[in-house]
């Protein structure tokens, strides 16, 4: 017999008096994103360093990087040890970290899914059939069982109508200077030059002096203005996944088969073929056979790792007892042999890793006065229409929703090609839409 069509299961709830009611839960979240700003909600410290600064990219030019969940970010392996996340066993589970370290400001989790229950009058949420549907908020749900039916989400990027310009430096201009005096030689100083750019008091021939300066230098730039370049990144790993904390459905999810793979080491593809990410990278089974062959067998991850105590540390990886070693097995390593740290530009067209994550989206979009654009809108639609039943806020604490991936997350990469600050106003926008009753 073929099963029942949508509209068909629209009218038997009906019929039944069943899932009439509609449940509708806003995302709001906005503010700035700032070239170099490694911190971001809820930051901690170790040791001095953030906890999301990149270890394996070359900050030398300002670089910005950010990063959210759409609803919260999963946990993983990192470079202490070696795994096989073909055979999972329970020493596996003993050094997970979530998955948003080195990945930049964090904006955070939006919390997508968290969708609240009602409670009868005087009770409690989760233990009642069928409270009255009348008095029902329209941003909670009505009873555990029911649907996830979609989350519509909306970003838009613009540029602040105020970011910081770089300055050339004295002696960028001071030929300039010296071809626009009368006798080749200027009598605006290196101080003159500071305080001008400072806001302190200067001769107005001194100031118009370095103003045309200035012009002239400017007209030689190719682009006139900073060349800003954005890279946004919507994914999730290919297989369930799981986070290391009560209220989400681990158990039912590991019997159904889970990834611990870190984005932070995999989720770009370097030119060696080996995958890369903002903490290190992964070993190859194909390219490195050579690497330790009487002690840890690749793949494994390599490069740092964030301890709470002493912030990043190098990584570790278990050799056998008869090995001398053999240079880069002991995990440290922040890139493959060959390869480099990764500047702006290679983020910004170095392929992912798609054998191992699903991409919604990987889109570069340019903003700023020579692009005659000045913000970038998208919109991300999920029509899940998975049923659910958990008294739980956390809607994949169901164990209805553990053979799929609903972690999604967003990593947005900026820069102005040069020495220019990168500043980027954010607004999301979302809307999760349930239905029960």
């Amino acid at each position: 017999m073929a099963p029942f069509n949508t509209n068909q299961v629209k009218y038997i709830q009906a019929v039944a008096g069943r899932q009439q009611h509609t449940t509708l839960k806003a995302i709001n979240k906005n503010g700035v994103l700032k070239s170099d700003d490694f911190a971001g909600e809820n930051a901690h410290v170790a040791g001095g360093v953030v906890v999301y600064t990149p270890r394996t990219f070359s900050l030398s030019n300002p670089l910005l990087l950010a990063q959210f969940a759409l609803h919260e970010f999963p946990w993983a392996w990192d470079s202490r040890g070696i795994h096989n996340n073909d055979i999972l066993e329970a020493a596996d589970f003993t050094n997970l970290i979530s998955t948003d370290v080195g990945f930049g400001y964090s904006i955070g989790e939006l919390k997508a899914l968290d969708v609240p229950l009602e409670s009868e009058r005087g009770g409690t949420a989760g233990y009642h059939d069928r409270p009255d549907d009348e008095w029902i908020s329209s941003t909670k749900r009505a009873t555990p069982d029911g649907y996830l039916k979609s989350l519509n989400l909306k970003l838009r990027l613009t540029l602040p109508s105020n970011i910081p310009v770089a300055h050339p430096s004295f002696t960028d201009i001071q030929a300039i200077l010296n071809e626009g005096a009368a006798d080749g030689s200027s009598d605006v100083s290196a101080n003159n030059y500071s305080e001008f750019w400072n806001g302190q008091s200067l001769s107005g021939s001194k100031a118009q002096a370095i103003r045309a300066a200035l012009d002239v230098y400017q007209r030689s730039h190719p682009m006139q203005t900073p060349h800003y370049e954005f890279r946004l990144i919507m994914f999730r790993n290919r297989l369930n996944t799981i986070v290391n904390r009560a209220g989400s459905n681990n158990l039912d999810a590991l019997r159904n088969g889970v990834s611990l793979l870190n984005p932070g080491y995999d989720l770009f593809m370097g030119q060696t073929g080996r995958p890369r990410g903002p903490l290190g990278y992964r070993t190859s089974s194909k390219l490195d056979k050579n690497m330790d062959p009487n002690g840890a067998p690749a793949p494994y991850y390599s490069g740092d790792y964030w301890d709470g105590t002493n912030g990043f540390t190098p990584g570790t990886i278990p050799q056998h007892s008869t090995d001398s070693g053999h240079g880069d097995t002991t995990g440290s390593s922040k890139f493959p042999l060959g390869e480099a740290a990764l500047t702006h530009r290679d983020l910004m067209t170095m392929p992912l890793n798609k054998n191992d994550y699903v991409v919604m989206r990987d889109v570069r979009f340019f903003l700023g006065q020579a692009q005659g654009k000045s913000h970038y809108e998208d919109v991300f639609d999920f029509d899940f229409n998975d049923p659910i039943n958990t008294g739980d806020t956390d809607l994949l604490s169901s164990d209805t929703l553990c053979d799929k991936n609903y972690r999604w997350q967003c990593v947005i990469i900026g820069t102005s090609n040069g020495k220019d600050p990168v500043h980027l106003n954010y607004e999301i926008r979302g809307t999760t839409a349930c239905q029960s009753g």
